[in-house]
């Protein structure tokens, strides 16, 4: 066996065997019986909208599922207390999907959307797509959807075009908070939030700290500052290629100061059940703790690339 081979072999075993005694820790306590305490909440920054600390993410995984198992998973979350749920036009049914039992339980969930589109006009058109299909006359939240790193040259278009029309929507409140999202670059995020002056954004915070760390040390802190509220996403999509424990990549970026929510998708009742627990009279991870488990997904990591940084890479999608 070569000693790379080795090497992340013991990173797993040890990483694995933190994650199973953590796992021991919770079940043993009072906190961590099933379903017995909701999801907690934080205040989305200055949307002032309340916002289960776990989200849910209802794009690939979560279409891959049927009808009856899809809305089976919905209605689990909601009685976990589970009230922020992403979506989007791009991905393809998905709003759709979940119309029938947004519509049963409306004023127990914030909703979250977005739109590819940057012009003015086809972000409305996108905007009036969703509301009709999602069967609702408003959206808590909706963003422009999956910003890259080529378009930080159009911003002044973007903002002319997309942007205006988020702020009229919010002024005529069909809308109530926008935002934007991406993971191509801190810089191109903290352009982003400076030049749009969003309410939300939505973007990557993960225990390998991508962008030199960037998003944690830089854009946080911006975000922070200007009380807008940070959602963050992949937090455990990328680990699970070196098989690290899914419930620490999750305590890692909840316990970040100034993130309120992290999206996870939904694929399983099994998968919720245990990011539910971990969101659950929530422990946060010391200091210490999240630089160990930095080092040691970096190193498990390393040479792997995170499925948005390949080519054709399309947010939300299945052939993602």
């Amino acid at each position: 066996m070569k000693a790379g081979s080795s090497r992340r072999d013991f990173i797993r075993r040890t990483l694995f065997g933190g994650a199973i005694a953590s796992l021991i820790s919770r079940a043993a306590s009072p906190s961590a019986k099933a379903g017995s305490r909701p999801v907690d909440r934080r205040q989305l920054g200055r949307t002032g909208a309340d916002v289960s600390i776990l989200g849910l993410g209802l794009g690939a995984a979560f279409m891959e599922q049927s009808l009856g198992t899809a809305h089976g998973l919905l209605e689990s979350a909601l009685a976990k207390g589970i009230n922020y749920w992403d979506t989007a036009r791009g991905y393809g049914p998905s709003e759709g999907m979940i119309a029938p039992v947004l519509e049963r339980n409306r004023n127990r969930v914030f909703l979250a959307s977005k739109s590819d589109a940057r012009d003015y006009e086809g972000f409305k058109r996108d905007l009036e797509q969703s509301l009709h299909v999602l069967g609702t006359d408003y959206i808590d939240l909706y963003q422009l959807h999956d910003l890259r790193q080529h378009e930080l040259v159009n911003l002044s278009a973007i903002e002319s075009g997309a942007v205006r029309a988020a702020r009229e929507a919010k002024d005529q409140k069909t809308i109530r908070a926008f935002g934007i999202t991406g993971h191509a670059s801190a810089g191109l995020m903290i352009e982003c939030v400076k030049r749009f002056d969003p309410d939300t954004v939505l973007t990557i915070f993960l225990a390998t700290r991508p962008d030199n760390g960037r998003y944690e040390d830089e854009l946080l802190p911006l975000a922070r500052s200007r009380r807008i509220g940070v959602i963050g996403m992949k937090a455990i999509r990328y680990g699970r290629q070196a098989k690290l424990p899914a419930t620490e990549l999750l305590r890692y970026t909840l316990s970040l100061d100034g993130v309120h929510t992290a999206v996870v998708g939904l694929d399983s009742l099994n998968h919720l059940n245990e990011d539910a627990a971990v969101a659950s009279d929530f422990k946060p991870m010391k200091q210490a703790d999240r630089f160990d488990l930095y080092q040691n997904a970096s190193s498990a990591l390393a040479g792997v690339l995170a499925p948005w940084d390949r080519a054709g890479y399309v947010d939300g999608r299945v052939t993602s």
